[in-house]
Formats: C-alpha cells, structure tokens, sequence
C-alpha cells in the first residue's frame, strides 16, 4: 500500500479511500472501505479510457460477465459504476500476496502444499467454467494466496482496455507462457485455455520457473507454441497430468473438473495458512494480513486516516493491462517506514541508499584482471561516452569493447568490464547512486553488474533498450524500451525481483532519463522530442513540452526546486515546470556573436554555477564546426538582475559528451578529431589531463 496523494479521491463511490495499492496501463487501484469499514479492492479506469465510448460499453458488457462469476476461490464483484466520469469497480480484497510474489520471496512450493493449491484454482475454474465462463489470463501474478486458500483474481475485466489494442478487434488474450496456442493464434479460446494456464501455473508453484523458460515474450510464445514443456524440475508422480494440461490441442487437455478428480477432488478453505504451507510462506502470507489488520487499526474515522498509512503495507497484486503484461504493486513483504525509523538510531530516518560501497575497492578480481596498465580508452567504436561514480572517485568510460573504470585523480585504470559484443552500448555507463552497480542500456536489455562480484542481471531482456536510470534509492531501474507499440515506454524494474512495478505514462522510445535530487520526478524525451517529466511514484506526467533538442549529450537536467534546464531550438531554456513557464533565463549565442548554430549539448555545474554549451554550423565537407560558450549563473527567475555572464573557454580542443564531478571538481568530455577523454578545470575548461 502506498499513502493517498493529493490528487487521489476520498472517496469513491460508496467506499472511502484509505490507500493505492496500484497502477497500471487501465487505472488505479484502492483499498475502499463501506459503510460497515468492510475493504474491498476498488479499480478506477483512467481517464483516456473513460472518455472512449466504445471502452464504457465494453467496460460494462466485462463487468456483466465478472458479475455472475462466484464462488470459492472467487472474490465478489460487489459493485460497479459503468456510467459515471470515471468508471469503477470494487472486489473483494484479499489478504495475501500474489502467487509469483510468494514464490519469488520465498521458493517454490512442496508438492502437498503445490497441490492443494492447484486443486483449489481448479475447483473455481471449474465451477466458472459450468456458468460457461472463462478467465482467459490465469497467471501466477493472478492467483492471491491467503490464509483460507488461493483466490483467482481479474476474470476478463481489463480485456475492455486490451481489445482495444489488438489490429482488426481481434481479441487475443493471455499472458506469454500460460498462453494456450489456440488464444496465441487469435483463435477462441475457452475452458481449455484456462486448463493449458492452471498446467503452467502449477508448473511454477513447483519449480519456479514457468513450463517454457523466460526471455523476450516472442521468444516464449514460439517456445510454448512448437516445444514441449519442460517438466524435468517437476516431480514425476505429476507429470503426467501437466504434460496433458499442456498439450497443444486443446482437444486433448483434461477439463478443469477431471484435474480436480485427479488431485484429490474439492478442498475445503484452510483454518489458517500454516495448515496447508511451508512455514515460510505461511510467515509471508501471515505477515501481510497482520499488517493489513494493523493499519485498518490505524485508520480509524474520518480524514486522519489518510496521513496515519505508511508504505510498505500490505498490497494486493491486482493485475492491471498494460501492453507488455505490466502489473504494479507494492513490495508486500517489506519492512513499513514505522519498522524502519525502529531500527535506526533513535528514530532518525534512514539512509535509502545506506548499503555503499567504494568503487575504487569494491571490485571484483575479473574485472581489475582485465585492467590496462594506464588508463586506456575502450575501443570498437564511434560511441565513447563517460560518466562519473556518485562518490567522484571514479570516471566510467564506455566504448565499443566494453567499459574502463579509472582513477581519474591517480590517473591509473582499476577495472574494466568487457562488453558480451561489440557496440552493444546504447547510453552511457551509470552508476547506481550507492555505486555498488555499474549498467547501461543495450540492444537487449539493460545489462547490471555488481562491481564487488562480477555478477551481471540483465533486466528487460530481450527487449532493445536507448536508456536506463537508477532511482536514488538504488532500489529500481528505470528503462527506456525502443518499442513504438504498447510492449514499448518506460518502466521501473526491481533491481532484487526483476518485477516491472511501475508503468510510466505515454507510450513510444524514450531517452535522456534523469531524475531530480529529491527523487520525486523524473524527466525524458521520446522519439518526437517531446520532453516528459513524470511523477516518479505514480508515473504520471506533470508537464511536457515539445521541440527538445537531442543532441550528443542530456537535453535535460532537472533541479531541487521543481525546476530544470531544458534544450530548445533557441538554446539552453530555465523551466519552472510546476508552474509551466519558462520565462527565466535563455542561454544562447550572444547576438554579436561570430558562430551562430543548433545547440548541440549543454551540461551544468551547481557547484560552480558553471552552464557548458556547445553548438554546431553546418558541416564543412567531412567537418563539423563546434563552438563553445560557458555562463557563469546565479538562479534567478528575474531576466532584469544580473544573473547571467559569458566565460571564454580555455581549453583550445572542443570536447563533447560533457559529463560533470558530482562534487564540481572536475569535468570530462571526449575529443572527437582524436577519439581521446579530456580532463578539464570546472571554471574555464582548461585541460588537466587527456587519456588515449
């Protein structure tokens, strides 16, 4: 659970809003409380959907069909408005985790335990099916698990949003990997989709892994279409009966009653969670009802309760549509901001990224054993770019064989981490902010190393990536997905669980992603240079603007104060995005300038109130003229005060792909007519030091 924003409603419906459970690509979800302070799960439609005519009315032919689903192991849809300003619907909630959350904390399942649990999903599917009714999208992520028994979640609900996006109307459904071929196809698919799905999602529960692997989504649709499952991990009294659930013809796979039959038949709701799990899981599944009772305790009447909830509480994995499968919750099993303040000292507040590490030490021996003799700038390709480590102790240099890590101060190499192919960078190396990883964008993926073990986690793989951000927490990794259809945006990944837990808003390929100090927003361009600056804990834009120059270097930098500078065609612009103005300061060529030009890149030093831009003319044969101008700034909103002067370079050789000393001390850029990394003085650009 996460706490109310100012922009979240108080109430909805009949149900009082005490706090969001998740985003995703349909709406928001929260947890409501009636009349009677009985909670209930209530998903509210965003508003680009609620203004489509055509999503109402297949908004509210969905919610027809959910409503006659009941049963065990069904939540209730206890009520609806279809036609309102904004769509809603409340469920039951459950207390409990989601399948893929519990497996992934705590382990697959034992067999015993695995089978109750896929005799009670069956027993609800069956009795769903009897109504003539399917689910369409069973998944790990779409079965709860609480104390009583598993729930089966999201019966055909966020299909009204998914239709909408498939070519021709067509309705395919279901989630890559518990896909049936048939629904993969577009063909109808019914019960024996749902009984491909339960084989899958019994799969998991025992191994952890799904029937037909992990990787790009296209990849695990061939896999599931034209090769067996792999059922080696599971044990073999039950394979039989998954290899049937899983049979390509649909003609041949078990109803969801004959499997029923076959595990043992209905299952009564358990006394409590350790009665039919593993002591860890039933802790992990208790955990989370406990501390849904205590902040409902909390909450109390009236509008107190909307400051008395804290994050990390309990949370619901109710699965949201959004293109790629994405689905947004809370982390349910970690520690409340309550627990946190305990442990530290005397209350004070944590450090969020209190684990850090020294990247000049913390190394492991592969990488400072493929380290040259002196610093040595990658080689391979056109495409050199640095960055510094948040301490400033170490400068990151990318190129087409891999990344140098250098002691830029000594001026010695200490590592370097050898890229898996050629060119396979597509953005700059960036630390994350308690400089224990090293990662960047790729073709497919973003590709995260530790630096003390060598250890790589590919996040998003298979997917072709322009950009990655890590959030100053350390905790997530924003990427930028190349896709220019709904499997494409931006999205935070857990750096732990490799879970897509937040789905940005606005489609299409971003790049430049940079975060402000505090955190709280984050800024990017997409493909038609629009630049977007979102609420990095909702995902939701706040302002945008169009014409942003991309050029070699970030068209963004965003400030503590709800302020950022911004590239347009006129030059380096001062935005106060909160109040949508930008009639501060413009930093372009002065108007008795000798060079005129397209702003190419701009970088800033806070600590020297230094501003770096660079222009270009049109080419001169195979040449490219460059020009520099430093300003010297003092922040101010008031274009009258003298808040702006002109410094003249020193440095004679122009270098581009700016990046600037956390700490101002220093600047490092790239020398393009020598392919070499300058070091300069923060004031003037005048050379320190250069490196081959």
């Amino acid at each position: 659970m996460r706490p109310l924003a100012d922009d979240d409603p108080p109430r909805i419906g009949p149900y009082k809003i005490t706090a969001l459970l998740g985003s995703g690509g349909m709406g928001r979800v929260y947890l409501g409380l009636d009349r009677d302070d009985q909670p209930a799960a209530v998903k509210v439609v965003r508003a680009e959907y609620a203004y489509d005519p055509d999503f109402r009315e297949r908004f509210a032919h969905e919610l027809s069909l959910a409503q006659r689903v009941h049963g065990q192991g069904v939540p209730r849809v206890y009520a609806a408005d279809t036609s309102g300003e904004r769509p809603w619907l409340a469920t039951a909630y459950v207390k409990g985790p989601s399948l893929q959350h519990l497996v992934e904390r705590t382990g697959p399942l034992p067999e015993p335990s695995a089978v109750l649990l896929a005799r009670a999903i069956a027993q609800a599917l069956a009795g769903v099916h009897a109504q003539g009714l399917a689910h369409r999208d069973l998944k790990p992520a779409n079965v709860m698990v609480a104390a009583e028994g598993p729930q089966v979640i999201d019966f055909g609900i966020a299909r009204a949003a998914e239709d909408e996006r498939q070519p021709g109307g067509a309705t395919t459904a279901g989630t890559p990997g518990y896909m049936a071929p048939e629904a993969s196809r577009g063909e109808q698919a019914g019960p024996p989709a749902d009984v491909f799905a339960l084989g899958g999602v019994l799969v998991w529960a025992l191994t952890g892994v799904g029937p037909f692997g992990d990787g790009h989504p296209s990849s695990v649709l061939y896999r599931s279409e034209t090769l067996d499952p792999e059922l080696d991990r599971v044990p073999p009294p039950l394979r039989p009966l998954l290899a049937a659930c899983l049979d390509k013809d649909p003609a041949r796979r078990p109803t969801a009653a004959q499997v029923l039959q076959t595990l043992g038949g209905p299952t009564a709701p358990a006394s409590d969670a350790g009665q039919w799990l593993p002591p860890q899981a039933a802790a992990a599944v208790n955990e989370v009802a406990a501390e849904y009772d205590r902040v409902r305790s909390v909450s109390g009447n009236g509008s107190k309760a909307r400051g008395l909830l804290v994050a990390g509480a309990a949370a619901m994995a109710l699965c949201l549509v959004g293109g790629f499968g994405f689905w947004a919750v809370d982390d349910p099993f970690a520690p409340s901001e309550e627990a946190g303040a305990a442990a530290g000292d005397e209350g004070e507040e944590e450090d969020p990224a209190r684990e850090r590490c020294d990247p000049t030490q913390h190394l492991a021996e592969e990488f400072t054993g493929a380290a040259s003799e002196e610093p040595t700038v990658p080689t391979g390709s056109k495409r050199i770019l640095s960055n510094f480590s948040h301490d400033g102790s170490v400068l990151a240099v990318a190129g087409g064989n891999g990344v140098a890590l250098w002691d830029w101060e000594a001026q010695n190499e200490l590592a370097f981490v050898p890229a898996s192919r050629p060119d396979e960078s597509e953005s700059a190396p960036y630390f994350s902010p308690n400089d224990c990883l090293i990662g960047w964008a790729s073709p497919d993926g973003a590709r995260v190393y530790s630096l003390e073990t060598g250890e790589l986690t590919v996040y998003a793989e298979g997917r072709e990536l322009r950009d990655i951000a890590f959030s100053p927490d350390s905790d997530t990794i924003t990427v930028a997905d190349r896709g220019f259809d709904a499997e494409g945006g931006t999205y935070d990944i857990d750096l732990e669980t490799g879970d897509t837990v937040l789905v940005h808003d606005g489609l299409g390929s971003h790049t430049a992603l940079s975060h402000s100090p505090e955190g709280d927003r984050l800024a990017g361009v997409d493909i038609n240079d629009q630049l977007n600056v979102w609420d990095a804990g909702t995902g939701e834009i706040v302002f945008d603007a169009e014409q942003v120059v991309v050029g070699v270097g970030s068209p963004t930098h965003l400030l503590g104060d709800s302020s950022g500078f911004f590239s347009t065609p006129e030059g380096v612009s001062l935005y106060d995005y909160a109040l949508d103005r930008a009639d501060g300061w413009t930093f372009n060529p002065p108007s008795d300038a000798d060079h005129e030009g397209e702003l190419r890149e701009f970088a800033y030093n806070e600590h020297e109130n230094r501003l770096y831009t660079t222009f270009s003319e049109e080419p001169e044969g195979d040449t490219v003229p460059y020009y520099l101008y430093i300003w010297e700034f003092h922040h101010t909103w008031d274009p009258d005060e003298e808040g702006v002067e002109e410094i003249e370079a020193a440095s004679e050789d122009l270098a581009l792909g700016l990046s600037v000393h956390p700490e101002g001390e220093v600047v490092a850029g790239l020398l393009p007519d020598s392919a070499e990394i300058v070091l300069m003085s923060p004031d003037a650009l005048a050379e320190i030091a250069r490196f081959s």
